[in-house]
């Protein structure tokens, strides 16, 4: 299956189809240093700087089977102005809408954070699915946390997945039973998750000297303590921390905005930094993935990244869902 990626940042929703099994024909993203990350990793992909540069022009007669991407969501957020599709950034969505509409795609995947939901009393939403559904697409949506995939971070986000001349897509977002999406997490299945960030034991606070290691778990907020998601500007991760692989009686919990150079986890001990390589892991992305540039510019790619496992849990099932049976080819004039 050959993908296009709008909007791309550092190529999360790229690395994540890759990895279900499909190609990526071209990326599309306007930061430049963002642009350098996409260039070392897909390096036999089209790279643009521009979403309105992309369409039947530049991709002519192709087959593409997804347009997957997170159109901006600075007007969407509940951290913002609210603006909503009206607004200058998330009003990109009718060019994303465009794309769809010139290159016909079979499958497309859209990932936004929940504010998207309420955004102008529910009406921003309704434009997108309408739209969708009057192309001839069968539209679902859920919204999904990373911390049941597998990644040590509260992150909710709502995707919607259309299949072109059917319902298809309901069997991609939901399940008949529980399963890897949808499980509630455990305090013990969730410490296997934790250690996945003291892979590296030379990172800043995990000490391999036989001193107190410290490490992170994703857990439900607490009552009465409201931090927003990571990604939406003013944004954190909340995590617990751990001491000696045991859990103190009362976690101390700390946030990280994303879009700071100094982000700290405050500890008994003091605080220090959470390292671009533990924000990569929270991700889901490879150590490594965002280096070459600075720090403040890695915190805030990361903070606007989608989570890895979980859009590659949904291009798994797409791929899946593909190989049963094949879809007609799209037809402009539903």
């Amino acid at each position: 299956m050959k993908f296009v990626s709008l909007f791309s940042g550092i190529g999360g929703f790229d690395l994540a189809f890759e990895r279900a099994g499909m190609e990526c024909v071209s990326v599309c993203e306007i930061d430049k240093n963002a642009q350098a990350i996409l260039r070392r990793h897909f390096p036999k992909a089209e790279l643009f700087d521009d979403v309105r540069k992309v369409g039947i022009a530049t991709h002519g007669r192709k087959s593409i089977d997804v347009i997957c991407g997170g159109f901006p969501c600075q007007d969407l957020s509940v951290a913002g102005k609210r603006a909503g599709l009206a607004g200058e950034r998330s009003g990109l969505w009718f060019e994303f809408a465009r794309i769809i509409d010139e290159l016909e795609p079979s499958w497309v995947v859209i990932e936004n954070v929940p504010g998207l939901l309420s955004s102008d009393k529910g009406r921003d939403f309704a434009v997108i699915i309408q739209w969708l559904a009057q192309r001839g697409y069968g539209v679902v949506w859920r919204v999904l946390d990373a911390q049941y995939f597998g990644v040590p971070q509260r992150r909710r986000r709502v995707f919607i997945v259309a299949s072109f001349g059917s319902g298809r897509s309901s069997e991609i977002l939901f399940e008949r039973e529980s399963g890897t999406g949808n499980t509630p997490p455990s305090r013990e299945a969730g410490k296997d998750v934790a250690f996945s960030l003291r892979a590296n034991p030379s990172h800043s606070g995990d000490k391999g000297d036989g001193g107190i290691n410290t490490t992170m778990i994703a857990q439900p907020l607490r009552a009465g303590r409201q931090f927003s998601d990571m990604g939406d500007g003013q944004s954190n991760i909340v995590i617990d921390i751990i001491e000696q692989n045991n859990f103190c009686s009362t976690p101390d919990m700390i946030s990280l905005r994303a879009n700071s150079a100094q982000p700290l986890i405050s500890l008994a001990q003091g605080i220090r930094r959470l390292t671009p390589t533990e924000c990569e892991r929270l991700q889901g992305f490879p150590d490594g993935w965002t280096d070459g540039q600075s720090d403040s510019a890695r915190y805030r790619q990361l903070g606007n990244a989608v989570a890895v496992p979980v859009v590659e849990w949904i291009g798994k099932r797409i791929a899946k869902a593909e190989t049963r049976t094949t879809l007609p080819a799209p037809d402009k004039q539903v």
